[in-house]
């Protein structure tokens, strides 16, 4: 559903689309017409132009002997480099030499002579007036000497053709190539060709001159920044050379002569190291025997003393006088001489174990002192090696700068006198990478003007500015002009179209009178029955009821609601209803007009009084179709229209009639249709088909709904079946094929597209019988009344 849905939105909006180009199609012929005939007319008349072309090829790589990169080296390899060169050769430089070697400044081609017809001697005329104006003005704003207009005379003249020249060249390049086409336009083929060719030839001179130019001129840089690197080699050399000598350098640094050094040092550090660790050991030791010093029976414990071979044996010397002096003290005493030479033994033994611990001590002192002087001495060495080794680093890296200033300036020096060769033998060469390919030829046919293309051209863009400027004056016209306005802007039911429509039942018209009443003439004709859809619509519009009191009113004058609600009674008439039609517009009434009955008895007599029901209705010749005229003008219709007699009229009214009709003025005019709209059933808005403007409706259906009035629908008034073939396509189509006679004799009529005219008398003036729908439906009469 959702698909079908859309398929048939977007089929009427191709359709909306279609309408508005054949509604706009004066507009669109008209524009297709200026634009086609314009172009054409100059197509035809237009001098005929000649294209002659060379092709070039630009090389890749450049094809010198030498290489001198930084000279001549061409770096193609990019489109930078191919677009530089094409707008070389679009250059003005280019371009003055070829004006000046061909002499084109005297050329008809630039400056064609002047014809002697009496157009172009216009032509001219008009120019030089408006040049002569351009340096009157200039010489007001501006003073100059009178020999300084001269230059600048020149200057201009030689700028427009050196411009004038460059417009007419079209360098095309061929992709995924290094070929290029140079074109040249003119009207003379033969010029063409040799300004052409010339213009290669003096391109490629000119790329061939730069480039030696530059060679030159990197010779004389190169010979001047040889003189200065040869100074810079001495210099440097000599600093070297001073270097070495202040400082006794025979051989060159080397990173052995580093390594070696680094060996030494570590070397230093090692025996440091381990020096220092002896120095702790002996010091560990000394303190160790001078702090039990003072405990002869602890020295023992001492690892030196220990490991003492006397005192070993002096050890084992006072055991075995122990152990004696044990077996003698069984059978002697203390004093006995035995016990008293073993312990003299004793004591000896003592005093000399004594002096070996001291002696043990003192050379534990000696070898500390001796570990600390070694340790001093070695730390001493390490530093004076580490001060060497940083002092050989300094010079060497001050060497190492010298030396390499020395080398870098000979080997710049050495790059310089090579270039220099190269650069001079360059100098004379004259090989390039722009040559020749295909010279041009004169040319057979011309460019321009492009007939077909131009043709073609026109052709589209006249049919586009055609349908853009019609779709741009529709957008520009806020008429409502289909039914989908209706719906879109003004929110309200849509009834139905009324067409525009000419009366040709000439007879009928002479009997009955009132050419607009076209439902009672013509009943078979599609307005019509335009009429009579509009009332089905009507009695359907109400689900619970058929509405009784219908109100026909406008959002604006020269609507058409007079003739709209005239037709509507005549067709509910038509219907087996009784009805009556009255007319509310107590301004400018027009309904004693169409029904040729008086005005001088009516609805205001009614409402003041002064007359029956009985005597203001007038029967007219439609069958069941009564009417109540306006009566006489009444100074005050508002209030009027709103009082309680005009409530009870209709509540009679409603007793005696199936449908009430009430005409009434326009709604932004004056405030009477307003007021009734409350008293009736349902509110017909007529609106004008491409007349009435959107926002003058939206202000009457309003003023509508503030009051509450129900609005039954909207119709559009003399839609111009000729123009708009919506309406066409929608709805009479039908009505033509099922009608027979009728519906052929009108398409007959249509396709021959005449239009009969006649006359006869209506009020007392010669009008034509041919009545364009509501156009002359008496809307004049609402504004300019006529004498009775």
């Amino acid at each position: 559903m959702p698909n079908e849905y859309s398929q048939e939105q977007e089929q009427i909006d191709l359709r909306d689309y279609l309408r508005v180009m054949l509604k706009r199609r004066w507009t669109i012929i008209t524009v297709f017409a200026i634009i086609v005939i314009t172009v054409a007319i100059h197509t035809f008349t237009a001098t005929p132009i000649y294209e002659a072309a060379t092709r070039l090829i630009i090389e890749k790589e450049n094809p010198n002997v030498v290489s001198i990169e930084e000279v001549m080296a061409v770096d193609a390899s990019g489109t930078d480099y191919y677009q530089t060169q094409y707008k070389i050769i679009e250059s003005r430089a280019v371009a003055r030499k070829v004006v000046k070697r061909l002499d084109l400044e005297n050329s008809e081609e630039f400056f064609p002579k002047p014809k002697d017809d009496l157009l172009s001697e216009l032509k001219r005329s008009i120019g030089e007036t408006i040049q002569l104006w351009k340096d009157s003005i200039k010489s007001l704003l501006k003073s100059e000497d009178k020999k300084a207009p001269e230059k600048s005379q020149e200057y201009d003249l030689d700028s427009d053709l050196v411009s004038a020249f460059i417009s007419r060249i079209e360098v095309s390049p061929i992709r995924n190539s290094r070929l290029v086409d140079i074109g040249f336009e003119a009207k003379n083929p033969v010029l063409a060709t040799k300004i052409v060719n010339t213009l290669a030839n003096v391109y490629i001179n000119q790329n061939l001159d730069l480039k030696l130019e530059a060679a030159k001129d990197a010779v004389n840089w190169l010979n001047e920044r040889i003189d200065e690197e040869r100074k810079k080699v001495e210099k440097a050399e000599q600093a070297v050379l001073r270097y070495k000598k202040k400082h006794g350098i025979v051989l060159d640094f080397s990173s052995k002569t580093e390594q070696v050094t680094a060996q030494k040092l570590a070397k230093l550090n090692s025996r440091v190291v381990e020096a220092e660790s002896r120095r702790v050991e002996a010091e560990t030791r000394y303190n160790q025997a001078v702090d039990l010093k003072g405990s002869p029976d602890l020295l023992d414990s001492i690892p030196e003393v220990i490991g003492n071979k006397l005192i070993g044996q002096i050890k084992k010397m006072e055991v075995d006088l122990y152990n004696r002096m044990s077996e003698l003290s069984k059978r002697y005493g203390r004093r006995h001489p035995r016990m008293v030479a073993i312990e003299s033994e004793l004591k000896t033994l003592r005093k000399r174990k004594t002096r070996e611990v001291n002696r043990v001590v003192n050379s534990l002192r000696n070898e500390y002192q001796v570990a600390v002087a070694r340790e001093k001495s070695l730390k001493n060495a390490f530093a004076k090696q580490k001060s060497e080794l940083l002092q050989l680093n300094e010079k060497a890296i001050k060497y190492s700068v010298l030396n390499r200033e020395a080398r870098s300036a000979r080997d710049m020096y050495d790059l310089l006198v090579k270039r220099f060769k190269e650069a001079s033998l360059t100098g004379d060469m004259r090989t390039g990478n722009i040559r020749v390919i295909d010279r041009a030829e004169v040319p057979n046919a011309p460019v321009k003007p492009k007939k077909r293309l131009n043709l073609i051209l026109a052709l589209i863009v006249g049919l586009v500015a055609g349908i853009g400027l019609a779709f741009f004056f529709e957008y520009l016209d806020n008429t409502i002009k289909v039914p989908e306005d209706v719906k879109r802007y003004i929110k309200i039911p849509y009834l139905g179209p009324t067409p525009r429509f000419e009366n040709s039942n000439r007879k009928k018209i002479l009997e009955q009178g009132a050419p607009e009443l076209v439902t009672l003439h013509s009943p078979k004709s599609s307005a019509s029955e335009s009429f009579r859809g509009i009332r089905t619509g009507i009695l359907f519009s109400k689900a619970e009821s058929e509405p009784q009191v219908i109100m026909v009113t406008s959002a604006a004058p020269r609507e058409g609601k007079t003739v709209t609600s005239s037709n509507l009674a005549v067709t509910m008439a038509q219907s087996e209803n009784k009805a009556v039609l009255l007319d509310c517009d107590l301004r400018r009434p027009k309904l004693h007009r169409l029904f040729d009955v008086p005005r001088d008895q009516g609805l205001t007599n009614l409402l003041v009084g002064n007359m029956g029901l009985d005597q203001a209705l007038v029967h007219t010749q439609v069958p069941n179709l009564d009417v109540i005229a306006s009566g006489p003008l009444p100074p005050n219709p508002s209030e009027m229209l709103g009082s309680p007699r005009m409530a009870a009229l209709l509540a009679a009214l409603r007793k005696r009639y199936n449908r009430i009709i009430i005409d009434t003025p326009p709604l932004t005019a004056v405030t009477d249709a307003v007021i009734l709209s409350k008293a009736v059933d349902g509110v017909i808005l007529v609106i004008r088909a491409g007349s009435t403007s959107r926002e003058v409706v939206k202000n009457g259906v309003g003023q509508l709904e503030r009051v509450g009035a129900h609005i039954l629908g909207a119709t559009l008034n003399t839609v111009d079946i000729g123009k708009d073939k919506y309406y066409y396509y929608y709805y009479y189509q039908y009505y033509y094929y099922y009608y027979g006679d009728d519906g052929d004799k009108k398409k007959k009529h249509r396709r021959k597209k005449r239009r009969k005219k006649s006359k006869h008398s209506y009020y007392g003036k010669e009008e034509p019988l041919e009545i364009q729908g509501f156009r002359d439906s008496g809307i004049e009469e609402y504004l300019y009344p006529k004498p009775e």
